[in-house]
């Protein structure tokens, strides 16, 4: 049998990583959540991911952690990807995300389907369908 699969969460709102952990995980994924950079950190130097979603901005409307995020997974895991949602977006920041190589970008609200559908494009077998 397939070892199960792990997404890493990380959103300064309960409630948006509370509904993804839900909806992402299923018999093959185990869904991790964390709302601050500390607790991301902590997760990605002891666990290995099969994707992480994070948000751009966690603390405040000028910040990045979400760019701290994806130093730490590049430095830990290299080949996990990476998708980043946020709703303080811009063209600027979609590009500065993707040429930093990020798998995928979008603005809030994102509709979960959508991030199942890049999930699964990168052979993470997510939850809903």
């Amino acid at each position: 049998m397939e070892a199960k699969q792990r997404i890493l969460i990380v959103d300064d709102e309960e409630a948006i990583v509370f509904s993804y952990k839900k909806l992402l995980r299923s018999g093959y994924v185990e869904v991790d959540g964390c709302m601050c950079l500390e607790e991301a950190i902590a997760l990605i130097k002891n666990n290995r991911y099969s994707a992480v979603i994070t948000d751009f901005r966690l603390s405040h409307s000028e910040s990045s952690e979400g760019l701290e995020i994806l130093q730490c997974i590049r430095k830990y895991n290299s080949a996990t990807p990476v998708i980043f949602f946020t709703g303080y977006g811009s063209d600027e920041i979609k590009d500065q995300v993707l040429a930093l190589g990020a798998c995928g970008y979008f603005d809030k609200p994102v509709h979960v389907a959508e991030i199942v559908k890049a999930l699964r494009a990168m052979g993470v077998p997510a939850g809903i369908s």
